[in-house]
């Protein structure tokens, strides 16, 4: 894992500005730094070393060194692609994954990526073309921003703070839609980001830029569900190659289905010497740790319970300031702390993320599911279910509401009824003060395919919005802040090619999420994993809000606050005074809220 860096044509990035920029990704790769100079182009690589663990081996280059390539990721077939490269007779210098790229790219041209398996964000540059070559992995694990100085021009780089820093001339004004869309996601929507003209390259893109134009296209993403095998031998060999490294692979077990899974699988391949790593969390409610450690004690692994030590205040403003957007998911504190005990012991991790997405793990996914069966049903039936008495929000009637609020509304607002507990379209009409925008509810209804059943389309629209935006962003900030690599073997290409070949029914028999992925492995999951209620990797916000935040909160949100721009006076007020109306979580909205104003004021900074 690595942070790049680099531009083409970029005018005035005198060296002191370049020495920053490649500074601020040290904590993506603190082992080492590498460059290439050449004609008005400069790539650059902070590295932490996994794979090859000599100096010196990025940036990698072709024979002839007229292609050059930096990486930020992990290729996991890279042994089988270095022997074929090998047979016909290219000469990799180095054993390190990235070897592979420039003679790919010699081999297949844009179409190289295609025969990558693993996550990445790739800056190419063929000097024989003069041409720049971007390109991310398919499901946007790795990140890489753009900004283009001038139309002649292109700068790039794997964090925000990286790229800000490479262009300090550069006009930084924050873009309103993306305020917009984060009040009702908690997170900026991608491929755009909270700033002007500055974008990701989109998952499962390549982006070419020849010194005057941009071109980006998608490339092939999967077998689209004609995979063959069972679902164990997919995930089986995808745990193998994510096992590859020179340097301690560990795994985040959890007491819940998919990090178990990955657990099991990782221990048939590395035996007792695997080791493990779980969180014990105060609130019994939340925790975890003795049925993770019962798991690991069947499997014979080592494992150890790491304390969740968490500053509330301090940990905010430490991730308000390092994921350089805002972002309000709560998740990310305990990740923050968790990644930074993990990585005292290991510079490698396992997870289980995605499973969720690919095997209909939500109860959101059940809701789509029960409504693709019962078919049209009047509105007010739903607005009257919608407006039984009240329940706790994760109780059964409470989910019942939310159901029916969700299968009463259009298409954008079901998913925002469903999968965010934030501001619909109504409540920002009526309190936002910046500009007209772009609906969020509209855009969300963009992103989905019609040809899908509702099952699916909710599993797609998590894919495309929750996922890319948010838990892979989370993890990705979390870890790397840290020098932590993570990897997530249920988030790989063929058993995605697989997932998509399961039907509906199979994924949620009886009535349960998951219950496909539950079934394949009953013989192997601990019956506390099977039957344990699912929990989030929560911390107690309210409980913060209230002590740790309180002071915080009301200074931050008080008469004169930068986020007045964008949202009504009289919303703040009855925010903090609990003044809202309506089935909403409050702690969350506060926190959203929060975070922004104290991102704004970060800027100012």
């Amino acid at each position: 894992m690595c942070g790049i860096i680099g531009h083409w044509n970029v005018t005035k990035v005198e060296k002191p500005h370049w020495v920053t920029a490649m500074n601020r990704l040290e904590h993506r790769g603190p082992d080492e730094s590498g460059e290439f100079s050449a004609g008005g182009v400069r790539l650059g690589i902070r590295r932490l070393s996994i794979i090859d663990l000599t100096e010196g081996v990025q940036p990698v280059r072709n024979e002839s060194g007229e292609v050059v390539a930096v990486m930020n990721g992990e290729i996991y077939n890279y042994v089988e692609l270095a022997e074929g490269l090998r047979a016909r007779g290219h000469t990799p210098r180095s054993r390190t994954d990235a070897e592979v790229l420039p003679h790919l790219y010699e081999e297949h041209g844009d179409a190289f990526v295609e025969h990558l398996r693993g996550m990445f964000a790739v800056a190419l540059w063929d000097g024989r073309k003069q041409r720049l070559v971007l390109a991310r992995d398919r499901f946007g694990k790795k990140p890489l921003y753009f900004r283009q100085p001038s139309a002649h021009s292109l700068a790039f780089a794997s964090e925000l703070k990286a790229l800000k820093a490479l262009l300090p001339n550069a006009k930084w004004s924050v873009r309103e839609q993306g305020v917009y869309d984060f009040l009702s996601l908690g997170c900026v929507p991608q491929p755009e980001t909270i700033f002007q003209d500055v974008q990701q390259v989109p998952p499962a893109s390549v982006l070419i830029f020849d010194g005057g134009k941009i071109t980006t296209r998608k490339f092939q993403s999967g077998h689209n569900g004609n995979a063959h095998g069972t679902v164990r031998k997919h995930i089986r060999e995808s745990v193998r190659l994510r096992l590859r490294s020179d340097v301690p692979v560990g795994v985040f077990l959890s007491g819940g289905v998919d990090s178990t899974i990955v657990a099991i699988e990782a221990a048939k391949e590395v035996g007792e010497s695997l080791r493990t790593f779980t969180v014990k969390m105060d609130d019994p409610a939340l925790d975890e740790s003795a049925v993770a450690a019962d798991t690991a004690s069947a499997l014979g692994v080592r494992h150890e319970v790491l304390p969740l030590e968490i500053s509330p205040r301090e940990d905010l403003l430490s991730i308000v300031r390092h994921y350089d957007q805002p972002f309000a998911d709560s998740s990310a504190l305990p990740s923050w702390a968790v990644a930074r005990a993990a990585a005292r012991h290991v510079k490698v991790v396992l997870n289980g993320d995605g499973g969720d997405e690919l095997f209909a793990g939500y109860r959101r996914h059940l809701a789509a599911f029960q409504l693709g069966r019962v078919g049209c049903v009047p509105r007010f039936l739903w607005k009257a279910v919608a407006a039984l008495p009240a329940g706790g929000r994760r109780s059964h009637l409470g989910f019942l509401r939310r159901f029916a609020r969700g299968a009463g509304s259009v298409a954008g607002r079901r998913y925002l009824e469903w999968s965010n507990d934030l501001l619909l379209e109504t409540d920002k009409q009526r309190h936002w003060r910046g500009d007209a925008m772009r609906s969020t509810e509209e855009w969300v209804a963009a992103q989905m395919d019609p040809g899908l059943s509702p099952l699916r389309q909710q599993m797609h629209l998590d894919r495309r919005i929750n996922l890319l935006s948010d838990l892979l962003v989370k993890m990705d900030m979390a870890t790397m802040a840290h020098s932590l690599e993570a990897r997530s073997p249920l988030l790989d290409q063929e058993l995605t090619a697989f997932a998509a070949g399961i039907s509906d029914a199979e994924l949620l028999r009886g009535g349960q999420t998951k219950s496909f992925l539950r079934n394949a492995y009953a013989d192997e999951l601990p019956t506390a994993v099977i039957t344990a209620p699912k929990r989030g990797f929560e911390v107690p916000v309210a409980r913060w809000l209230a002590k740790d935040w309180r002071e915080l909160l009301h200074d931050s949100l008080a008469p004169g606050a930068r986020s007045e721009q964008f949202m009504s006076r009289r919303f703040l007020q009855d925010l903090l005074a609990d003044r809202l109306t309506g089935d909403r979580n409050i702690p969350m909205l506060k926190y959203t809220l929060l975070v922004l104003e104290l991102w704004l004021r970060e800027q100012e900074n």
